[in-house]
């Protein structure tokens, strides 16, 4: 025969009663593209130190590189299928930044197919903001891509008989935690 006290109902409600603690990916930018004639977001995520975006310094060539890989949802880290990848590097020369190996990716499923600027060319590319600020460092710009359809985006081969027009902006604080110095 089950015999339950006056404490064990009581810690049986509290604890149904109680919030449900739920960990959520924290939101540190966007990059915003029109692809296939609609305009969308894609998030900037981590989960801590865990990111597939990040930045890097290296100090002695006086260049910084980034990843910033869009995920689909604000509630995804590590998303392949539906995500937007843009790579640069940006070198400084005096007070001038100058953008290099620039590309645009759109994984439209996965690294199995989707499209792919990754040429001298294939890129406008423009950086409005770099900036230390409280926390971490700001970019902000924009990009306007002609991208190339891949049935294999890990070869990095593309059809440019296949194209599509990437247009869009990019705006994130990389938390100090995604930033690496070599």
């Amino acid at each position: 025969m089950l015999h339950l006290t006056f404490r064990d109902i009581a810690i049986t409600a509290a604890l149904f009663f109680a919030p449900t603690l739920c960990v959520a990916q924290d939101v540190f930018g966007t990059l915003t593209a029109t692809v296939e004639g609609t305009e969308r977001s894609w998030f900037l995520t981590s989960d801590g130190e865990q990111s597939q975006s990040h930045g890097l310094t290296i100090a002695a060539a006086n260049m910084q590189s980034f990843n910033l890989w869009g995920q689909p949802t604000a509630d995804t880290v590590a998303e392949v299928k539906d995500s937007l990848l843009l790579k640069f590097d940006i070198m400084a020369v005096g007070s001038t930044t100058i953008p290099l190996n620039v590309s645009l990716t759109y994984l439209a499923d996965g690294w199995a197919s989707g499209w792919l600027a990754n040429e001298e060319g294939q890129t406008d590319f423009t950086l409005s903001t770099l900036e230390e600020v409280d926390g971490g460092l700001f970019v902000e710009g924009s990009f306007a891509s002609t991208a190339y359809y891949s049935d294999n985006l890990v070869s990095g081969q593309a059809d440019p008989s296949q194209t599509m027009q990437i247009d869009g902006t990019f705006s994130a604080t990389l938390p100090k935690a995604l930033l690496q110095d070599q």
